[in-house]
């Protein structure tokens, strides 16, 4: 036998040398080893893609139900409609008259905002007449066939215990009761979470134009019927994202400093003004 053949029969006993292993093993480690990098570097930039995906959605949400709830505060419908006109033994209850409450109309912010003070949150609370109900729907029709106007109020605030901004909705018949509070329809019901506060300004009209020229952190600080516009800050946060380094940056939030939480996520003010266009008729 050749020596070429009988070494060829040998390696076919013996498999490959230790050498021929170990080499064979370094790249095999080398090429996981860039595999997992790889892998870490596009989960990374998955995870940090969906929080800020995350952030926009709840930004967007945020803005769009809470102008959808404030845009009609202070809507007191005192005018009859056209049947009602053109027919004077029609009379239609489901619009309302200052005479009707005793002029106990409330305002279009209530008392029962609060200035959480410092960096604790703060409470808006609101008024206005609607012919819809908390859920959206029409209220039940009146004599005439057009939907009752009921007295509606509404709250926004803050659990900093589970982070999640709440809204309460009341709504029923207006009483000429001095104070009269509408029984609770919607208590406290989260509507978004992963918000670590929220704050309130309210704007004053100081020149008559109908845009508020001055923002006030503390709803005690101007009248009550001197408020045209409501300025809404919030900090939202991502869920708890692992590949993310822990959070060490400040935010400043309507001249508030809120520090650094040390949470791997990500964190996002977010500051828009809602005009009360019935406010500033």
């Amino acid at each position: 036998m050749q020596k070429h053949q009988l070494t060829k029969y040998m390696r076919s006993i013996y498999g490959f040398s230790v050498i021929e292993l170990m080499v064979a093993l370094a790249i095999t480690a080398f090429l996981l080893i860039g595999l997992v990098q790889i892998f870490s570097s596009v989960r990374a930039s998955y995870d940090l893609q969906e929080g800020l995906g995350r952030l926009q959605e709840n930004a967007r949400f945020a803005s769009t139900f809470m102008s959808q709830q404030l845009r009609e505060v202070g809507y007191f419908p005192f005018a009859e409609t056209q049947k009602a006109i053109e027919d004077p033994t029609v009379v239609d209850m489901g619009f309302l008259f200052p005479a009707i409450l005793n002029g106990t109309v409330p305002f279009p912010v209530t008392l029962n905002s609060t200035d959480g003070g410092g960096l604790l949150p703060d409470t808006l609370e609101v008024n206005l007449y609607d012919e819809y109900d908390c859920s959206g729907n029409l209220n039940p029709v009146t004599a005439v066939g057009t939907p009752a106007i009921l007295q509606k109020q509404i709250q926004f605030n803050h659990n900093p215990a589970t982070n999640e901004l709440r809204f309460t909705c009341r709504i029923g018949v207006p009483n000429p009761t001095p104070g009269f509070v509408p029984p609770v329809v919607i208590n406290n019901q989260p509507i978004l979470n992963n918000v670590e506060t929220i704050q309130f300004q309210y704007g004053q009209d100081r020149d008559g134009d109908g845009t508020a020229d001055i923002y006030t952190d503390g709803f005690n600080a101007i009248s009550q019927g001197d408020i045209t516009a409501i300025r809404v800050g919030l900090i939202l946060t991502s869920p708890i994202i692992g590949t993310l380094p822990p959070d060490d940056q400040t935010i400043t939030l309507m001249n508030m400093d809120f520090a650094a939480t040390g949470i791997r996520q990500l964190r996002r003010p977010v500051v828009f003004n809602i005009s009360l266009r019935n406010a500033t008729a």
